[in-house]
């Protein structure tokens, strides 16, 4: 979508905005709205009914061979793609050209590596040169990458994938530029006109710490020093942060459906939230993060809460790192599989906006750890049929091999449409599609051992069962129950992994049968006839009055219903039985809950956290001493300052020049702040700041320092 068909796009909504305004606030309004769907390409805030693959453009196709070196450099380009650290010369009209395989496979969602412009100039270090191929080398985020294509051929991909039912997402990475000592010096332009470089940097575009050693492990080394030596841009900088606002909206414009958000971990929870808030009340679209974590982390419960403190959804790497252990080396059993997708479902506010994957550009194939397809197969179905939008690598439906990240991001050879995997997962997208209990169900386990793991998805009637058997021998399933209603049963994959019938009793009892070597059984149960309407997911989950929300499900009906955040109705945009978008009404700030009332019943609760307005950071600081195991934290009379709460402020100041202590924060704009720094202990015990609280009025865009205060006795 090009800029004159969002803003025509926009126009309309406020059109239908104004006009449904007031009117909304009946049950069953007697007025038409638009229909949509959730299941179409145009739902671009949830992708629960989507399966999506992530593509090195660069490594995917090369479609037009004049823009292989574009700037002739030596030590650039290998056109016998054998040296991994040069260009290969895939492009975006490669792509275009290979759509229909795409399609074929059931893909309805592309993640493509950064689309702007990144560092020329090969990087030379210890001898060995280096090109920006993933396009994580930013160099101008307002213009397209020469080695990828124009404009135009920009908005003809997203013209093509949308015409063949596929969402285009791009990687964006507003942690940095390139490094600090390439040929650019981390050179940052806007649209072709310098800005500024790491050294001399006068506008304080950059923070300047030097890049992040492994034993550097806390929140602030991770948010403020270099990413190895990639120019940590300074987001508590105005305008750093109009810059990323403004570059974002360039893409939203040309019609992009989602962004995968690059070194999420390395980003201020502030940023993050005033970011995502941007882009959510512009141009609300799938956003998702890497927040990289290991398993076991420290990190792990700061990178569980992220979404529910930012907007920021996770790419799932506590789904990957048990899997690829299950799956990939057999150093985990399928009982902690069941136990990874157990906790995450407790620990995840919303599991079904995770991002799981088996495969990434930053580790090792799996088919490189698990060459016996038998058990890659399981994997897949695994994933294919889990909780949350499942991502395939590239070449995965290709048996692709890679003994490490980089060593994974060979040159696509093959586009065979017949390997078992591909038809794996055409076939289970396509059960994504058909059944919401795949979307939306939270899963039980009902049998499990060291080898086998046989599980429930289950969406109000409708249900999904699978087994999965990752080994060479043959096991007898009894005393197997399901929530399938009695009868017969043919696998849904016709099969194609040994698969076979079951047949299920009068009260759930499954008949006992044979799971074979490396077998997958899937069986579903589709209810067509939903009474009561039945909310599967929201996006964003974060929002504020005047925001649009599209909320997914089933049984809405045809005719608009009511749509309400805790007793206030919302204006309806469009209606249909599976997918409405509202506009969020004004509602006190703080956790509410959405309801959808039709025909006299009321569906379930989602919870969507409202703020108190347009957010923009503030950065505080106090001077302050403490004792050992005391940190310094900020309440304040706003829902984003917890509201005079002082157990509530999760994120302690930081104190690099102790007893100097600051911390970005999101906060409403304009408007006139009370607060007080309180200190707080491990074991949740507080000291009140005394005196007058602090008074600070918040900037209308961009970031603002309160003054450095001392603290109040």
């Amino acid at each position: 979508m090009g800029k004159r068909a969002r803003y025509s796009l926009l126009l309309t909504t406020l059109i239908l905005a104004l006009l449904f305004q007031g009117q909304a606030f009946s049950p069953t309004p007697a007025y038409a709205v638009p229909t949509c769907s959730s299941t179409d390409v145009s739902n671009k805030a949830n992708y629960e009914s989507d399966t999506m693959y992530e593509l090195l453009t660069d490594r995917f196709s090369d479609g037009d061979a004049t823009n292989n070196n574009p700037f002739n450099l030596a030590n650039s380009y290998d056109p016998i793609h054998t040296d991994i650290n040069k260009y290969f010369g895939g492009d975006w009209q490669g792509i275009i050209n290979n759509i229909a395989y795409l399609k074929n496979m059931g893909i309805t969602a592309i993640w493509i590596t950064p689309p702007y412009d990144n560092l020329d100039q090969p990087y030379l270090e210890n001898g060995i040169y280096y090109n920006g191929y993933h396009g994580y080398w930013a160099k101008d985020f307002f213009r397209p990458d020469e080695h990828w294509g124009t404009w135009a051929k920009f908005d003809e991909l997203i013209a093509t994938a949308h015409a063949n039912g596929i969402k285009v997402v791009i990687d964006y990475a507003p942690n940095h530029t390139n490094h600090t000592d390439s040929a650019e010096n981390a050179g940052f332009y806007r649209d072709g006109v310098l800005m500024g470089r790491y050294n001399n940097d006068t506008l304080g575009l950059f923070h300047h710490l030097g890049p992040r050693l492994d034993s550097q492990t806390s929140k602030f080394d991770y948010e403020f020093r270099d990413l190895t030596k990639l120019a940590d841009l300074s987001q508590e900088n105005s305008t750093v942060v109009s810059y990323l606002n403004d570059s974002i909206d360039v893409w939203l414009n040309h019609g992009v459906d989602g962004i995968r958000n690059d070194a999420t971990l390395h980003q201020s929870d502030a940023f993050r939230t005033t970011f995502a808030d941007h882009i959510n009340a512009t141009t609300p679209v799938f956003h998702f993060g890497e927040y990289f974590i290991g398993t076991p982390d420290p990190k792990y419960d700061d990178y569980r809460t992220s979404p529910d403190r930012t907007g920021i959804q996770i790419l799932d790497f506590e789904f990957a790192n048990t899997a690829r252990s299950v799956f990939g080396d057999f150093s985990k059993t399928m009982t902690d599989l069941k136990n990874m997708i157990n906790y995450t479902a407790n620990d995840y506010t919303y599991e079904n906006n995770a991002v799981p994957w088996l495969d990434s550009h930053d580790k090792a194939r799996l088919a490189t750890i698990q060459p016996n397809r038998g058990v890659f197969h399981v994997a897949l179905a695994f994933l294919l049929t889990s909780r949350g939008t499942p991502v395939i690598y590239y070449g995965t439906e290709q048996y692709m091999t890679g003994e490490n990240g980089d060593a994974g991001r060979k040159w696509m050879t093959s586009f065979d449409q017949t390997t078992t995997a591909y038809q794996l997962i055409n076939k289970l997208s396509n059960l994504r599609k058909s059944n919401p209990a795949v979307r939306y169900g939270p899963t039980t386990f009902r049998w499990d051992n060291a080898n086998v793991l046989v599980y429930e998805r289950q969406f109000f009637d409708d249900i999904v069962l699978v087994a999965l058997n990752r080994s060479s021998a043959t096991y007898n399933i009894g005393g197997l129950f399901t929530n399938l209603p009695a009868g017969t049963y043919n696998d849904y994959l016709g099969g194609l992994l040994s698969g076979n019938s079951i047949s299920v009793g009068s009260g759930g009892a499954v008949t006992p049968f044979d799971l074979g070597p490396y077998e997958v059984g899937v069986w579903q149960y589709r209810n067509a006839a939903t009474g009561s309407p039945q909310i599967g997911a929201v996006g964003p989950t974060i929002g504020r009055a005047g925001n649009i929300v599209t909320i997914d499900g089933e049984g809405f009906g045809t005719t608009p219903g009511t749509v309400n955040f805790g007793a206030t109705p919302a204006s309806i945009l469009c209606w249909a039985n599976d997918e409405i978008k509202v506009i969020v009404p004004s509602v006190a700030a703080g956790i509410t809950n959405i309801t959808v009332v039709k025909g006299g019943q009321t569906s379930n609760a989602f919870a969507y956290k409202v703020l108190s307005g347009p957010q923009v950071q503030v950065i505080f600081h106090e001077n302050a001493t403490t004792v050992w195991g005391q940190n310094i934290y900020v309440t304040g009379d706003v829902y984003e300052l917890d509201n005079w709460d002082p157990i509530k402020p999760y994120i302690p100041f930081f104190n690099p020049n102790y007893p100097e202590w600051f911390l970005p924060v999101s906060v409403p704009a304009s408007r006139l702040i009370q607060f007080k720094f309180i200190k707080r202990d491990g074991a949740g015990n507080v000291i009140w700041e005394g005196g007058s609280n602090h008074s600070f009025t918040t900037p209308a865009s961009g970031t603002a320092d309160t003054p450095y205060y001392m603290w109040q006795p």
